[in-house]
């Protein structure tokens, strides 16, 4: 029989909680209106994209404040397939145009486990491709999950960001009548997929 050391069994633990971090935070996520999904590749992560956009029937996706190999493996998935694939700042498009049939994929700096909340960072491009298209997904590290809003202070206290967004689920508003409407300041439909992998290499 195999003995463990210490370490690998700290390892162990430390992995448990993180996917315990990450199906705590996902179930928040859901309960906001998000589709969710825990990936552990970028075929995985692509193989959702592309199902979660045939089920939206968007025919665009945008891309914003991706690493450069990501954004080719995500183009190189949707090409040919009937899709138009844009990148914020690439074209010139009128926002009508990003907005009608489209699904905007972003990174996402942190998520707040404590509320299902997701937090971008200074980062223009996400912020327009998770506010423009009629549907918006956001990619995060599990490691980039906080526990709440405090760890995020403490976050912002070290990186100083000249702004942030925090984003708690799909557009919906209600007037005095509480007559409710999904998507009047941003997207109708929102997903959020965790990756166990370097989303920025």
């Amino acid at each position: 029989m195999a003995v463990r050391n210490n370490t690998e069994r700290e390892e162990e633990l430390v992995g448990a909680g993180a996917r315990l971090d990450v199906e705590k935070f996902l179930e928040k996520c859901r309960m906001n209106g998000f589709q969710v999904a825990h990936v552990q590749s970028v075929e995985a992560l692509v193989s959702v994209l592309a199902d979660w956009a045939s089920g939206w029937g968007v025919r665009k996706i945008v891309l914003g404040g991706l690493s450069k190999q990501l954004a080719e493996r995500i183009r190189g998935e949707f090409t040919g397939r009937e899709y138009m694939v844009l990148e914020i700042g690439g074209v010139e498009m009128e926002i009508e145009e990003l907005r009608t049939g489209s699904l905007g994929v972003f990174r996402a700096n942190a998520g707040i486990k404590e509320t299902g909340g997701l937090v971008i960072f200074d980062n223009w491009a996400s912020n327009l491709a998770s506010l423009i298209p009629e549907y918006s997904v956001a990619l995060l590290e599990m490691g980039e999950i906080l526990q709440d809003y405090w760890m995020l202070a403490h976050l912002i206290r070290q990186t100083r960001p000249g702004g942030i967004a925090i984003i708690s689920g799909p557009s919906s508003t209600s007037d005095i009548e509480l007559t409710h409407v999904v998507g009047v300041h941003g997207p109708v439909g929102c997903g959020c997929i965790v990756a166990g992998l370097e989303l920025d290499e």
